[in-house]
């Protein structure tokens, strides 16, 4: 007897008014629906005035989404362009519109975008404001010169090593206030090691004598050219830093939304290698201000993380529906890879969120944390890898962050007790469980 077949369903138009758009570096191809225009897959040049052109072409077809993928930085001007224009623009990953082993082009990539987006198998990636996307992008810049400053700092050990001059042996940072005493001095010209080691701060733990033999090197001009450019190359990148700092005060401040300072800090301000501790706290109350609440109040959560976190979600989080759907998005949701019932444990697709890095590394300085959090990082520590533990304090951290921000409530810190006491309960269920598995009760013995 032949097999009744069910019905298929078809796909049903989500997006009538759609087009898809491949980016390319020098010409974009855009592709309408065939009924819009004779020719619905045209190409426009990369110039800002074909930009205007592809724009106008699309009103003229009455669209009124567009999907594009986000290939490099050449999405960016078109991207902007066409958000200005008014339409609603959506930014692909690449790994949604990967097509099947088939030919390619240019012009069968578009149409296939075109498609995917008209029966709404796309989802838009997340973008925030667009004042924010100009806050994000100095602070993106400013984090790549302070790449550039440690490798600037790295130049200049290198340069001291050739000269047999062991200071970045004895010293944490020679970015430091002694490191960078020594070595301008050295600069200058002075060679004597007791005269050089005298300008180092009390607090080395290093003596003078150890110090000013580590600083007898052999000075040959080839290697102090090289330390000396790598000074002037330093002091320049500090500089650039400095300016990338007072435009992000200004643009954080201009977006304020509450005019009430923040709370109590949950410790002094203090100056650090890039903040004095007055642009510390300036950075902080506008931050709460921007915000609507004070994300340093989470143990192990800076001023420059919650910056990170400001400039890159901002203050509306309703793009996503649960703190679930906010930590996958950050990569730190545990794989979500299932077949025949059971978790694959290959590791998931490589990819980078950078509130996600940022919360990684607060997460490693919770080992130290006298908190809550520090607790419950400690007992993880205890009974998983540290790459894992890690991941999963990041994740606490941001179910914190999204509760915090979306119900715009204070973080309360319980402390220690607190945790060990739930803790100690936790454990005794689970003593209890197993006992009545043998059919024995657990008596808690009278102190």
């Amino acid at each position: 007897m032949k097999r009744k077949q069910e019905p298929r369903q078809a796909l049903s138009v989500v997006y009538p008014d759609s087009a898809g758009i491949d980016v390319g570096s020098r010409e974009h191809f855009v592709c309408v629906p065939a009924d819009r225009d004779a020719q619905p897959i045209r190409p426009f040049a990369a110039f800002t005035e074909d930009l205007f052109a592809l724009g106008k072409w699309l009103k003229s077809c009455g669209i009124r989404q567009v999907a594009m993928e986000a290939t490099g930085v050449y999405w960016i001007p078109l991207f902007e362009v066409l958000e200005r224009m008014g339409f609603e623009v959506v930014l692909v990953n690449g790994r949604q519109t990967k097509r099947p082993a088939a030919r390619k082009s240019d012009v069968l990539d578009c149409q296939w975008i075109q498609q995917m987006m008209m029966f709404g198998l796309l989802s838009g990636s997340f973008r925030p404001a667009d004042a924010l996307c100009a806050i994000r992008a100095v602070v993106r810049l400013r984090a790549r010169l302070i790449r550039d400053g440690q490798r600037a700092v790295q130049q200049m050990d290198k340069a001291l090593v050739q000269m047999n001059v062991q200071l970045g042996r004895l010293l944490a940072d020679l970015a430091g206030k002694s490191g960078q005493a020594i070595i301008r001095a050295i600069v200058r010209g002075e060679r004597d090691g007791a005269t050089l080691a005298a300008l180092c701060d009390r607090r080395v733990r290093s003596s003078p004598e150890v110090i000013a033999r580590s600083l007898v090197g052999n000075w040959r001009d080839e290697h102090l050219l090289e330390l000396k450019q790598a000074v002037a190359t330093f002091d320049l990148i500090q500089a650039h830093i400095a300016e990338c700092d007072s435009t992000i005060a200004q643009a954080v401040a201009a977006l304020q939304r509450l005019p009430d300072p923040p709370p109590e800090a949950r410790s002094r301000s203090r100056k650090t290698k890039r903040h004095t501790a007055a642009q510390h706290s300036s950075l902080r109350t506008a931050l709460f201000q921007a915000m609507g609440v004070d994300l340093t109040a989470i143990p192990t959560i800076e001023v420059d993380t919650a910056l990170v976190i400001f400039t890159e979600v901002g203050p509306d989080l309703s793009r996503f529906p649960t703190s679930e759907h906010f930590c996958a998005w950050l990569n730190l949701a545990p794989g979500t890879r299932i077949s025949g019932g059971k978790r694959l444990g290959r590791a998931p697709m490589p990819a980078i969120n950078r509130v996600g890095e940022a919360l990684k590394r607060a997460a490693v300085n919770a080992r130290s944390s006298p908190t809550f959090i520090g607790a419950a990082h400690r007992a993880r520590l205890s009974r998983m890898t540290k790459a894992c533990a890690v991941k999963a304090t990041a994740h606490q951290l941001a179910r914190l962050i999204y509760a915090m921000v979306t119900q715009g409530k204070a973080y309360v810190e319980y402390g220690i007790d607190r945790y060990e006491s739930e803790h100690r309960e936790k454990q005794l269920r689970q003593l209890r469980r197993k006992a009545a598995q043998f059919g024995l009760a657990l008596v808690e013995k009278a102190a």
